[in-house]
C-alpha cells in the first residue's frame, strides 16, 4: 500500500490519539429532522461525561413535527446500567401529571398526561448519582404509548433515537 493512500487513516489515529477523554463531549442538541407528521422521543443528559460521585440529569425529550399536536400522554421505560448509575428523583413537569416508578432497579417507568399537552416536549427528568466510569453507556429509551392532545395514537410514527443528546435548556 502506498503511503498516500495511508495518509488520511494515519492522520485520523494521530488526530483520535491526542484528544483528551476529559473533555466534555460536543453532543448534539437534539435530532437532526423529523417528517412533519412524525415523532422523534430522544435522551438528553446534563453531563455527557459525568464522574464517579457526581450527579447527572436524565432528560427523555421529544422532537415533534410541525404537522403534530402537543404530546398528551405516553409512557415510556429509562433502562440503566445500576451498578454505574443510582437513581435519586424524578423532576416534576410544569406542563402535566408524570407520575414515575423507579422500584426496580436498573428501570425508570414513567406515564405523563396533559390536557394542554407537554409543550415544551419533555417528558421525564430524573437525576441519577454517578457509581462508575462510562455511567451513561447503557441508557436505552422504549416508548410504548404516546397520543397526543387531540387523541390520536402516535407511537407508530415515533421514532426512538439511540444516541445521546446534550441538554441545551436554560439551567434549571
Amino acid at each position: 500500500m502506498r503511503l498516500a493512500s495511508r495518509f488520511p487513516l494515519v492522520a485520523l489515529l494521530a488526530v483520535a490519539a491526542s484528544c483528551d477523554d476529559d473533555r466534555p463531549q460536543l453532543l448534539p442538541v437534539a435530532p437532526m429532522s423529523v417528517a412533519s407528521d412524525a415523532i422523534s422521543a430522544y435522551v438528553a443528559v446534563s453531563n455527557a461525561n459525568p464522574t464517579p460521585g457526581t450527579e447527572v440529569t436524565v432528560f427523555v425529550r421529544a422532537r415533534r413535527g410541525s404537522a403534530v399536536a402537543p404530546i398528551g400522554s405516553f409512557t415510556l421505560r429509562l433502562a440503566y446500567d445500576s451498578t454505574r448509575l443510582r437513581f435519586k428523583d424524578a423532576g416534576r413537569s410544569d406542563h402535566g401529571m408524570v407520575l414515575t416508578n423507579a422500584a426496580r432497579a436498573g428501570v425508570v417507568v414513567a406515564a405523563g398526561a396533559s390536557a394542554e399537552g407537554f409543550t415544551d416536549d419533555e417528558l421525564l427528568s430524573a437525576t441519577f448519582t454517578v457509581s462508575s466510569a462510562n455511567a451513561l453507556a447503557a441508557l436505552q429509551l422504549s416508548v410504548s404509548e404516546l397520543n397526543s392532545v387531540k387523541f390520536e395514537d402516535k407511537n407508530a410514527s415515533t421514532r426512538v433515537e439511540h444516541g445521546l443528546y446534550r441538554d441545551a435548556s436554560p439551567k434549571r
